[in-house]
């Protein structure tokens, strides 16, 4: 996930930052969230863009914009992002609704607290909305299969919408799928979307439409370590959730 953390005070924003490490570990086998860290409305929205952050956490009491005020200038671009705020009073959770916030955060609070109100924003929906971006096209993680490379292109392998080719190198690819753990570097030039890996099968992964992506019998061990790393986890978080 990635996330904005919208506050004038530095504490405010650590201790947002140690809740959402801690709630995404516990609850979803060790995610690493990528936080960027915000001192004011102002700072978010000058380099804000939509559809970049999948959750916006926003103080209310700032200098300058509000967070009311800074919510709103979201909305008027950008009408799915999860906003929650986070204040020391409950006199703005009506206007919250207004923006159609998804979670409000009292001061000082709990650790347990943050995490019902994660609960109640709906984190597995958000995390399976989730996108990549690639010369401006937009492709759902879900979608992708796997990913390998042709000449000077790479091919990014959909059940949907068939194999979309980008002139950008597969570390450049790398890199933007970096922060999902789901995306597994089968071998070089190919990455396998574990989530859509049905199983191990000789020296193929077997895709969940049939499709095998074979590999090479030296890379095996260290493939099934890595498919078995990632089956432990989506386990653990079907059990947490």
């Amino acid at each position: 996930m990635r996330v904005a953390v919208i506050d004038d005070l530095y504490l405010g924003r650590e201790e947002i930052r140690k809740c959402l490490c801690r709630y995404l570990n516990e609850s979803y086998a060790g995610e690493t969230p990528v936080i960027d860290d915000f001192s004011s409305g102002e700072d978010f929205l000058s380099c804000f863009m939509p559809e970049v952050w999948d959750m916006i956490f926003i103080d209310q009491y700032m200098p300058g914009l509000s967070g009311i005020e800074t919510a709103q200038k979201i909305r008027e671009k950008d009408k799915l992002a999860a906003l929650v705020f986070v204040t020391t009073s409950q006199s703005h959770a009506v206007e919250s609704y207004g923006v159609r916030a998804c979670g409000y955060l009292v001061k000082p609070y709990e650790y347990e607290a943050f995490k019902k109100t994660m609960d109640l924003a709906g984190v597995g929906k958000i995390r399976d909305a989730r996108f990549l971006c690639v010369e401006q096209e937009k492709i759902l993680l879900r979608e992708i299969l796997w990913c390998d490379r042709d000449e000077h292109y790479i091919q990014i392998h959909t059940d949907r919408r068939g194999i979309l080719r980008f002139r950008i190198s597969i570390s450049e690819l790398s890199c933007l799928l970096a922060a999902f753990p789901q995306f597994l570097n089968c071998y070089k030039g190919c990455i396998v979307n574990a989530e859509r890996v049905e199983r191990i099968d000789g020296l193929d992964f077997l895709m969940d439409t049939g499709v095998r992506i074979p590999f090479a019998r030296r890379e095996k061990k260290k493939l099934e370590a890595l498919f078995s790393a990632y089956l432990f986890r989506r386990e653990r978080e079907d059990v947490l959730l």
